[in-house]
């Protein structure tokens, strides 16, 4: 049996911790009538009261989450937090040593069972290997050489270079079953962006020899977040293995970049602003790269594409908007009808662009569209029916 692919968000492993938990759980609080009158209610009380204090300022006060977050993160915290005001209680309780090392190795196994239910909820870690990081195997980048053309940063490419076609491609001896998953700093050559840990993944028939010509597509993570979020909890590389095992080894480019600016406490809301040079960043900088370094995306700018999740919807829609030459086509899956910050959006302005609105409305997609002309852009605005915080400002973007 392979641990690394027991899957945390259904079958008999989150049903066993979460049985487990609650058998931890019920040893915590039955534990005599006076433990019962006395130490359950009063724990109980202090795990609810910390609780509210903690939704009060994770969204009330900061906005952490961005959206507003369902009782299954917050009832996971608050069972935790009960479990932990009952050890003292429950440890004095017991005279004898086997249940003061019951009640030890409790308190683990509730956590455990809250940190299980939260993931279950938001997919966040998948597998086993997720969790480890064991999952994907993260290689060395190939050495490539550029081709003429490369580096043009236009996005506009040479129409000359043409895609592989499915049905004209014949697959070479040799050619890796799998994709592979590389880690790279992307620099900020232009933009003096000092960014993070970045990844691409590169389809067989990239791998190949001769090497087939395919399109690039570029995703941005969510914030909180980063760009390794894609291969765990969105099991990119395994999704992908499988699209390329189907087409004969084809499927896009995959490169996933830094759209946080690396340690960068604030985000850079993929903007150019008073903190760094964010759009031009992902907009100069990352294309450049993946000629200079990968020599793709060559051809016509219609064989680039952008995507991404929450924030990461968001900053694609502002690159197809204030950079249709270069991503004419982008994905915005449960963006925001525009750049954010927690603190609010006076505040936004203060710190990022001095006040100045004017500056703002310049970057900003809803704004720029009432002036500008996107022949040659495609998009997507996708969102969960059932999402109603972000289903509405979808509509709203798409209306626009």
């Amino acid at each position: 049996m392979n641990v690394s692919k027991l899957d945390l968000i259904t079958g008999p492993v989150p049903t066993v911790i979460t049985v487990l938990g609650i058998a931890a759980l019920l040893w915590l609080v039955l534990a005599g009538r006076g433990h019962l009158l006395r130490a359950v209610p009063l724990a109980a009380a202090a795990a609810l009261m910390v609780s509210i204090a903690f939704w009060f300022v994770t969204e009330r006060v900061w906005n952490l989450w961005g959206a507003p977050q369902p009782l299954q993160l917050y009832v996971p915290i608050g069972l935790g937090l009960f479990a932990l005001a009952l050890v003292v209680p429950r440890f004095l309780h017991s005279a004898r040593l086997r249940g003061r090392l019951i009640t030890a190795g409790a308190v683990p196994l509730v956590l455990l069972a809250s940190a299980v239910s939260v993931n279950a909820y938001y997919g966040s870690y998948p597998t086993v290997g997720a969790l480890a990081g064991t999952e994907v195997q993260i290689q060395a980048l190939p050495s490539i050489a550029p081709g003429p053309g490369a580096g043009s940063g236009s996005g506009s490419g040479v129409p000359s270079v043409q895609l592989t076609r499915e049905a004209t491609w014949n697959p070479p001896a040799g050619m890796p079953g799998q994709g592979t998953v590389a880690e790279v700093t992307i620099p900020g050559t232009v933009s003096g962006v000092q960014p993070g840990k970045g990844y691409v993944w590169l389809p067989p028939a990239y791998l190949a020899t001769p090497r087939a010509v395919l399109p690039v597509l570029v995703l941005f993570h969510g914030v909180p977040g980063g760009s390794k979020d894609w291969l765990t909890g969105g099991q990119l590389a395994v999704f992908m293995d499988a699209y390329a095992a189907a087409h004969k080894g084809l499927a896009p480019i995959i490169v996933m970049p830094d759209a946080n600016q690396g340690s960068v406490a604030e985000p850079s809301l993929c903007m150019n602003t008073s903190h760094g040079e964010a759009a031009t960043y992902l907009a100069v900088d990352v294309p450049n790269w993946v000629k200079n370094t990968l020599n793709a995306g060559l051809g016509a700018a219609r064989n680039w594409a952008v995507a991404g999740f929450s924030y990461g919807g968001t900053c694609a829609l502002q690159m197809a908007v204030n950079f249709p030459d270069v991503y004419p086509t982008f994905i915005d899956i449960s963006g925001e009808n525009m750049p954010t910050i927690p603190a609010g959006h006076q505040a936004l302005l203060n710190s990022y662009f001095h006040g100045d609105a004017a500056a703002f409305a310049r970057q900003n997609p809803l704004d720029v569209f009432k002036t500008g002309h996107f022949p040659a852009t495609a998009g997507i605005i996708t969102v969960g029916a059932a999402d109603s915080f972000y289903k509405p400002q979808g509509e709203q973007v798409y209306a626009a």
